[in-house]
């Protein structure tokens, strides 16, 4: 069977797990996180959250070094948990993030049904979004890596540059950016709206699948605390920039801006519009192109990593055995490829028919948070049980450390839904319901796929 190339070096790596973790529905997030705060503070949330998270990767770094492999995650968490507690919950993890795809896809299309009153229906935009990235990813590494390097940085780079722009311009109007306890605001408003900001970085740790198709173990380490720093600096400039040029009901849709629409899903048009002021046609070009950017880049690095590690539980026969087939000419696992822009698409369509898709934000911050706080407790576990295992770097200051993320990432599980907005609730329950059906397929289609394989394996040692 073919194996997958090693290619990727770490600013590759790092702008994969940036531009997964940057989509347009990362702007409607990061308004939310202004929004939970007061004054134009929101930016603190948005770099304690990134602190925090860089302190998470080192967890992850310790532990891609132990195990290069594409299972990440799952790898961790059977040799720290066992079998069936590593399938279940790593299964709901990948299949959130994925079904958030629809989410994304979503608001891409609304964007455009916006930009373009006569043009197509949103549904085409979803469509015509998930085939483009399917075929690249399909195509090669090669490819879908060069595709994502040369997207990200021109998007990083608009970002970076209209950020600034709208802070010279209006900078001036914001009145309280760095109280973040004024008028009344307690510490319990800055914890949601942290718990919040942990969504801006959902992603940056799932470079760790491709650690097969890296020049060397140690890129990945290096890529990943690259991607959360690149975010960091991105998104807190951004937060700023939003509320200084744009009122923040406005933003957040509370309230329709003055044109008297409401740019409650699409709150960088607005913010674009008004930062090009006389230029708006090309500040409406601006906005779809920074759209087009953040989802195509978001929609090329999940599908890139997610499908190395559905290939790898395949492997393991956790999964389908047709997944972990290698194409053999551009040598991708071509069929979890596949899968997996079927089932971006079609929670898409349904999340088009049935609409909340804010309560993904919740779902998928619970869920990072949760999975960020149980690989530091693998740390923890498997430094007792294989003390001896050679590590190739070590989390700094361990145990109080690795107990210090566990213990926080716990803690922001509990609070992103108990923020008060509604969607948090529907965020729990979507959740809830994901992790409650990989339990059962855990327990009842799992057992049966090792038993076929464990047939198979032994009727091939009979012909041989």
């Amino acid at each position: 069977m073919a194996d997958l190339r090693r290619v990727l070096s770490a600013p590759s790596v790092a702008l994969v797990g940036a531009g997964y973790a940057f989509a347009t529905l990362s702007i409607v997030a990061d308004v939310q996180v202004a929004s939970l705060m007061p004054g134009a503070t929101g930016w603190m949330a948005v770099v304690v959250a990134g602190l925090v998270c860089l302190l998470a990767s080192s967890s992850f770094a310790e532990l891609s070094a132990m195990f290069p492999s594409s299972a990440g995650v799952r790898l961790y968490l059977q040799k720290a948990f066992g079998d069936r507690f590593a399938t279940a919950m790593s299964s709901a993890y990948i299949f959130t993030v994925i079904a958030a795809s629809g989410a994304e896809a979503y608001v891409f299309g609304s964007v455009f049904e916006a930009l373009i009153p006569r043009g197509p229906p949103v549904w085409v935009y979803m469509v015509a979004a998930f085939a483009v990235v399917g075929v690249i990813n399909y195509r090669g590494i090669e490819l879908s890596a060069g595709f994502q390097n040369a997207l990200s940085l021109i998007m990083f780079v608009f970002l970076l540059g209209v950020s600034v722009a709208a802070l010279v311009q209006f900078g001036g109007r914001l009145e309280n950016w760095t109280n973040p306890f004024a008028t009344g605001a307690t510490a319990e408003g800055l914890i949601s709206a942290v718990a919040v900001a942990i969504f801006l970085y959902a992603g940056f740790e799932w470079v760790t699948a491709l650690a097969e198709e890296a020049e060397d173990p140690r890129v990945i380490p290096r890529g990943m605390a690259g991607s959360v720093v690149l975010l960091g600096v991105v998104y807190g400039l951004l937060n700023l920039a939003l509320v200084s040029a744009v009122p923040k009901e406005v933003l957040s849709g509370a309230k329709p801006w003055l044109d008297g629409v409401n740019y409650g899903a699409r709150p960088h048009v607005v913010f674009v519009k008004v930062v090009f002021g006389p230029y708006e046609t090309l500040g409406l070009v601006a906005a779809g192109a920074l759209s087009f950017l953040a989802s195509m880049t978001s929609f090329n690095a999940g599908i890139l990593t997610t499908s190395r590690f559905l290939y790898a539980m395949s492997r393991d026969r956790t999964m389908p055995r047709v997944l972990s087939r290698i194409h053999p000419e551009y040598f991708t696992p071509a069929v979890a490829v596949v899968t997996l822009t079927m089932v971006a698409l079609v929670s898409s369509m349904l999340l088009l028919l049935f609409g909340g898709f804010n309560a993904f934000t919740f779902a998928v911050a619970g869920s990072e948070a949760l999975m960020l706080g149980l690989v530091a407790v693998c740390v923890m576990r498997l430094r007792r049980k294989e003390p001896a295992a050679e590590r190739a770097y070590r989390v700094p200051l361990h145990p109080v450390s690795t107990l210090a993320i566990a213990l926080i990432f716990a803690f922001l599980f509990v609070t992103v839904f108990l923020t008060p907005q509604p969607e948090a609730r529907v965020g729990l329950a979507i959740y809830v319901a994901i992790v409650l059906f990989f339990v059962g397929y855990t327990l009842g289609v799992v057992p049966r796929l090792k038993q076929t394989a464990s047939k198979a394996s032994e009727a091939r040692t009979r012909t041989s």
